[in-house]
């Protein structure tokens, strides 16, 4: 069975619900990035005004053309509702799993070792989806990418709302769509840093669990090195991408599993409040944050959740910029590109760090007037964003 996709808008938007017409296989929950509010739950800081400078235009040229999910998120501004529904035809069919291999970052570091037909789906108790190219060789190397989704949405989702799943092909990466830990109330969610989500997740469901003993860090990089195991992977391209809670994620793997994660790319994220917490990286990584100013649940300019700090976007890359051995003193102006297609002109502005190791990039786009789900998205922007995670290969 299937069923029809429909999108809900907040009450701001007059809780209008529109019929996109678009048949969804297996769709279960709903893409809920605002996080819970209650009395208690909220944000404090200033958002930075979209008033400032900006620097020559960069074009964006587009290579893959853009995914039909693009036209699904036209007008969506903050939540994207899905009716629950089964078995359906539209989407990567399901292939039942073969045995998993053993864990570990040697069963293809021969090429010839890799299975023609590796199973789309890792994780054991915590299983993920995995898309492969449909012309997968066992012989050749490939990016990795994950997708790490925001509080209350789930991987597969977030894949597409990002372009992820329908530039499998076309950029040749192997994707892994990981689902968070489900609260009482079946809402996923990252244990990221302190502000973000742990504690969130507990405040929704009432239940007073402690969350934060979810070992996230740990099953991200499980994930890495099975994937490494089970598909001919390019150990120097290793990704990810990550949304809100789930770029609080992105960035504490920067911290923690360096040695692993080379690039990364965090939307509407931010890292720990406390600079001494993000231990100097075993290995430089490579980071675009991405960011709007008009956020106001991930704030621009830095807050709180639940009394529990986050720093600025600025900060957030700053502190990356010195972790990877750049000047983290002098980022440069870097022009502005065109992200977003419901905003005006090149809206946003690029702040590259200089005097980095080779091969190794920090930047921060700024999107003036940018929302925290940002959208419709010019498909050069999302073409650009794959270019980032797969561009960066490190020694």
């Amino acid at each position: 069975m299937t069923c029809r996709r429909s999108v809900t808008c907040p009450s701001e938007f007059g809780a209008q619900q529109y019929d996109t017409g678009e048949r969804v296989p297996g769709a279960r929950l709903l893409l809920g990035y605002s996080l819970p509010s209650n009395g208690s739950l909220g944000h404090r800081g200033r958002v930075v005004s979209a008033d400032q400078p900006i620097g020559g235009q960069r074009k964006l040229e587009s290579r893959w053309g853009a995914p039909g999910f693009v036209k699904l998120l036209q007008g969506i501004a903050v939540l994207l509702l899905l009716s629950a529904c089964s078995d359906g035809s539209d989407g990567p069919p399901y292939v039942e799993p073969e045995p998993e291999p053993e864990p570990g970052l040697t069963g293809c570091a021969d090429t010839s070792s890799c299975a023609p037909n590796p199973p789309l789906e890792i994780g054991a108790e915590r299983p993920a989806q995995v898309l492969i190219p449909s012309n997968y060789d066992p012989g050749t190397r490939y990016p990795l990418i994950v997708t790490l989704h925001g509080y209350g949405a789930f991987g597969s989702l977030q894949s597409s709302y990002l372009g992820l799943d329908a530039r499998v092909d076309s950029a040749q990466y192997v994707l892994v769509s990981p689902d968070g830990t489900e609260n009482r109330n079946g809402t996923r969610f990252w244990n990221g840093t302190p502000a973000c989500c742990a504690a969130a997740a507990a405040a929704e469901d009432g239940s007073g669990e402690d969350y934060s003993q979810i070992d996230d860090v740990g099953y991200i990089r499980s994930l890495i090195e099975e994937a490494a195991a089970t598909y001919s992977i390019d150990p120097s391209r290793v990704a990810l991408f990550g949304h809100s809670n789930g770029g609080f994620l992105a960035l504490r793997l920067g911290c923690e599993a360096s040695d692993l994660v080379t690039s990364i790319v965090s939307l509407a994220g931010s890292t720990f409040a406390q600079e001494s917490a993000c231990a100097p990286a075993a290995k430089p990584v490579s980071l675009l944050a991405v960011h709007g100013t008009a956020d106001d649940t991930i704030l621009y300019d830095g807050g709180e959740i639940l009394g529990e700090a986050y720093p600025s976007a600025q900060e957030t890359a700053r502190r990356f910029a010195v972790l990877a051995g750049c000047d983290g003193d002098n980022p440069g102006d870097g022009g502005s590109v065109d992200v977003v297609g419901n905003l005006s002109g090149a809206e946003t502005r690029v702040q590259a760090w200089p005097d980095c190791p080779a091969g190794v990039e920090v930047e921060l786009w700024t999107i003036a007037d940018g929302p925290h789900i940002p959208g419709p998205w010019v498909p050069a922007a999302l073409d650009s964003f794959v270019d980032w995670l797969i561009g960066h290969p490190r020694d």
